[in-house]
């Protein structure tokens, strides 16, 4: 890959909540509009649901936004256990904060999923976290927001986090700030036995949400 094609995969635009790293074609950008539009609204619109309760779910969301990719075509979407590690280093290279996600080896909480959790389609080598909203700090600059989408396969990077190599990375810059974020493997999560794997009504008016909101790709 040459330095023009890299830059182009990388190259970063917002859509609401959303960052969208990569050049992707019009229905992957039409559907990821849709989840940056639709996905915590329609949550949050659930009779009983507690307002924003889909911005800390990480799997619950990732597996409804899992079961949208699946309905619009793309059935090797799935739900992928990971750890999630954000830097952000000034521009004379000194640490400035990092904040970790799922890191292994962390306590345990009862009736809770013990990780982080992504959606994954490696069809389209494009990984989605639409939970980051509890690792927004104010050290960022703006430069992470609630949710991400980037290329799905390795960064360019020898280096390991949590003793595990990463399998999606990015890089952004913001006001002084950059800010390195790396997704880790836990294969180790047992995430088809927690609560949220179970496709609950709730889950199914998410999905159902998205799906009505994207409508026929072709308008793209």
């Amino acid at each position: 890959m040459d330095v023009e094609d890299f830059d182009e995969l990388m190259r970063a635009i917002q859509l609401g909540d959303m960052t969208v790293i990569g050049n992707w074609p019009g229905k992957i950008m039409k559907a990821l509009a849709v989840i940056a539009d639709t996905a915590h609204p329609a949550y949050d619109k659930f009779p009983g649901a507690p307002k924003g309760g889909s911005k800390e779910a990480c799997l619950f969301t990732s597996l409804a936004i899992r079961d949208f990719f699946v309905a619009i075509g793309h059935t090797d979407a799935t739900a992928h256990g990971c750890a999630c590690y954000i830097r952000a280093t000034g521009l004379d290279g000194k640490d400035v904060w990092s904040v970790g996600i799922g890191k292994p080896n962390e306590f345990s909480k009862e009736g809770k999923f013990n990780g982080h959790a992504v959606c994954t389609v490696p069809s389209l080598k494009l990984m989605i976290d639409a939970t980051l909203y509890p690792a927004i700090r104010p050290q960022w600059n703006g430069a992470i927001s609630g949710m991400i989408a980037v290329p799905y396969g390795p960064p360019m990077t020898d280096q390991s986090f949590f003793d595990r190599y990463p399998f999606a990375g990015a890089e952004v810059y913001a006001e002084g700030r950059r800010v390195n974020i790396i997704w880790t493997d836990r294969p180790e999560l047992r995430w088809k036995r927690s609560i949220d794997f179970e496709r609950t009504p709730r889950r199914r008016a998410v999905t159902r949400a998205l799906i009505e909101q994207f409508g026929d790709w072709r308008d793209a």
